[in-house]
Parts: structure tokens; sequence; C-alpha cells
């Protein structure tokens, strides 16, 4: 069956299906999946309501991907592969002592694609359980200097610009692309009576993000 593909604000032949290859010799089996890609909420203001689902649909098959290799790194439970179609064609690879399964991102070189390449690269932190790592360098010719930490401004004093500011900077940046989606006037104290499906809702579906901002800002107001 053809790949369907959809024209969008960043691409005209955008991907809006996964696409499956099996190859099989004997006993042995290669199962290479393409997956559709995400969009930020900027690249798709102009998205009518079928895009909008397909673009649901896929966040919601990528999301239950996920879940399923962190179920099999940890080796406790079963993977949840049922949650998506994607994920019951991969139920063997899931359900194998003897498969291997590798994850491969694609980024971009161009500046302009900057956001969509760390997405990538977060994406697939999340896929293989691991953490970026950073080398920290200091001139030990100079001594460092105090600087005195400002003072924690509860939320609920936040004004828009600050609640746009949080946003970009909770969950260790990746809500970045969504600060532009909060409402206009929506200061501190309408953030702190957002529930949890709200924030999931600015995070374009995607729940385990909403879930941390929700968790980010109830430690916020603690402090």
């Amino acid at each position: 069956a053809g790949r369907a593909t959809r024209a969008t604000q960043v691409n005209e032949t955008s991907s809006r299906s996964h696409a499956v290859f099996r190859i099989t010799k004997g006993d042995a089996t290669l199962t290479l999946v393409d997956c559709a890609g995400s969009e930020r909420r900027e690249d798709s203001t102009q998205h009518d309501a079928r895009s909008r689902k397909d673009a649901a649909e896929i966040n919601s098959t990528i999301f239950a991907l996920k879940e399923c290799f962190r179920v099999m790194r940890s080796s406790k439970g079963q993977p949840p592969y049922r949650e998506s179609l994607l994920t019951r064609v991969l139920s063997d690879s899931f359900g194998s002592d003897e498969a291997m399964v590798v994850a491969i991102g694609t980024v971009s070189p161009s500046a302009k694609d900057t956001e969509h390449s760390i997405g990538t690269l977060r994406a697939l932190q999340q896929l293989q359980g691991t953490q970026m790592i950073f080398d920290e360098r200091e001139d030990v010719g100079k001594p460092k200097q105090e600087v005195e930490k400002p003072k924690e401004v509860h939320p609920k004093a936040w004004s828009e610009a600050e609640v746009r500011q949080w946003v970009e900077e909770a969950a260790a940046g990746r809500a970045k692309q969504f600060a532009a989606a909060v409402s206009k006037g929506t200061d501190g104290k309408n953030l702190l009576r957002w529930p949890n499906q709200r924030f999931v809702q600015l995070c374009g579906g995607d729940e385990d993000l909403g879930n941390k901002l929700y968790q980010e800002l109830r430690v916020k107001m603690r402090l």
C-alpha cells in the first residue's frame, strides 16, 4: 500500500503515516520502521481538522512506542504493544528475548531546523533510556565570584511574560516550542488553575511532557 503524505507548512510531502518493511530469510526477519514525524505547533497553525487528527494519531502511536521501549528496558511487566497498530505489528520484537531493537534518528544540519533536531534527539534518549552528557570546563586561573541568586517569585505573582518564560525553560527546555501557544492574558494566577489535561493540550497532546509541566509547576508552588 502507498504511504500517506500530506502538505504541511514546512513540507509539501510530509509523511502522515508510519511505514513498515519486512525482509525474511529463513527463520530470521528484519523489520524496518520509518515513523512519521511530529510537528511544532507554530508549523501547524493552518492545519484543517483532518490534519490535526492525523497529528494526534501520530503522537499517540509514538507515545505507545516509547512505552514499549521503556518496559522492555526495565524487564518488568509486559510491553503495552496492544495500545497501537504499529506496536502490535512489532509485538514479536518486543516480546522475544532473541530480538534486537535499534532506534535511529535523522537530524538536519540547517540552523532553522534546530528545534526539530533537538526534539528528535530527545525522543531517541527516551527510547534508549540515556541522557545527554556535557563536558563542563572552567578557567582555573580566574577565581569564582559568588553571585547572589535572585529571590524566587511565587508562580501566582508571575506576569504573562514570566509564564511564557517558564514554559520555555520547564522540562529542561522540551516545552519551549509551545510557549507561543499560551493564551494571551494567561498570568500566574490563571496558570495555577489549569488542570493536568490543559498542559497536555498545550503540548500538542504529548501526555508525558504535559504531565511533566504540571508536576514542575506544583513543585514551584511549594518553594
